[in-house]
């Protein structure tokens, strides 16, 4: 019988007193601490912002409000989630979403309850128009981070009160008035409520129902009319200029086949023909007009119109319906309308300031 060797009584007693390679059977279940598996809703600290909602990069989040119930379901569909973890990390709470350690889903059918997770939540509504406001636990979180900021706000305040006294519902207004302010109500209506209530802009009537506001172009052509006055690119520069002293205005549309190619004004006689030798009498339009043609839209406000006149360097700008032109304005019109609008602004705030009502 062969004696072992040295070297294969060291390996049998290094392995002897060594631990074993192989995991004892049957296995344990393992459990990953650091894995991310699916997301899971916890109620006590969701407080239905829906910034999961928002940032999930497969949709696979969803938010319902049902303003009659007041109540916001949120719901996270696993066959759509690919558990990147946005919703967790980006939880204004840090808790309301968490990832498990839970990856496996199998099921037979995607529309099984197992496959989504729900959480419903307390739903504020504007009491003066019945939008949306935001989760009653949504106002009191921001209030508890505020601390005493929050009293503030009429809403963080009323959502205080809520949970010390169950108020009545407030009774619905035909229009605002100040003591809506003390009101729980979304951000536009609180907007119409401060600066804009019946006592400072008497054309608000309602929450809901606002007339249309009448545009600075429309208004200017409604102050000076919609007549244009306009030439051929083949009418000599001195049939223009008698057209433009007959009627009194300062600038021409040049148009062709019905569709507006160039502007012929004063200053272009000034500088294209006169400064340059020519004679007006054998000179056609279509030689000086300014081009191209630079319009607006009837539904343009006074500060786009200046904008464009200063970017373009134009005096005059033609102003469109659709493809139909329905007047023109010159920069005179558009200063006039700003300094209208500002001494308007600035008296209503001056009455607001005194406290004067109309």
């Amino acid at each position: 019988m062969r004696l072992p060797k040295i070297r294969e009584i060291r390996e049998a007693l290094t392995s002897f007193f060594s631990p074993p390679y192989t995991s004892k059977y049957p296995a344990k279940p393992a459990a990953f601490p650091s894995y991310r598996g699916l997301p899971r809703f916890n109620a006590a600290y969701c407080v239905g912002c829906g910034a999961c909602a928002q940032v999930c990069p497969s949709q696979a989040i969803e938010v319902v409000d049902d303003p009659q119930r007041k109540l916001r379901t949120l719901r996270v569909d696993y066959g759509s989630c690919m558990q990147c973890g946005q919703c967790q990390e980006k939880c204004i709470t840090g808790k309301g979403i968490v990832n498990g350690n839970e990856f496996s889903l199998a099921v037979s059918d995607l529309a099984a309850p197992e496959v989504f997770e729900t959480v419903e939540k307390e739903l504020v509504v504007c009491e003066c128009c019945g939008e949306v406001v935001g989760c009653r636990d949504h106002l009191l979180w921001v209030r508890e981070r505020l601390g005493a900021k929050a009293y503030a706000h009429p809403n963080l305040l009323l959502a205080t009160q809520a949970l010390l006294t169950d108020a009545d519902a407030s009774r619905a207004k035909s229009r605002p008035r100040r003591e809506d302010q003390v009101k729980m109500s979304c951000a536009r209506c609180r907007q119409k409520v401060v600066s804009a209530d019946e006592f400072l802009y008497p054309r608000y009537r309602t929450f809901t129902e606002e007339p249309a506001e009448e545009s600075a172009v429309a208004a200017i052509l409604r102050r000076k009319g919609r007549a244009v006055w306009t030439v051929s690119p083949e009418t000599k520069v001195f049939e223009a200029l008698r057209l433009l002293a007959e009627k009194n205005v300062g600038a021409l549309v040049v148009v062709e086949a019905g569709r507006p190619v160039g502007m012929f004004s004063e200053r272009d006689y000034a500088r294209k023909v006169a400064l340059m030798d020519r004679t007006s009498f054998d000179t056609p339009v279509k030689e000086v007009m300014s081009s191209p043609v630079y319009g607006v839209p009837v539904t343009a406000g006074a500060e786009e119109c200046m904008a464009l006149m200063t970017e373009k360097r134009v005096r005059h700008l033609p102003v469109f319906e659709g493809d139909r032109l329905t007047g023109l304005i010159s920069i005179g019109d558009v200063v006039k309308s700003l300094i209208e609008e500002q001494r308007s602004v600035i008296k209503r705030l001056s009455d607001y300031i005194m406290g004067k009502y109309s």
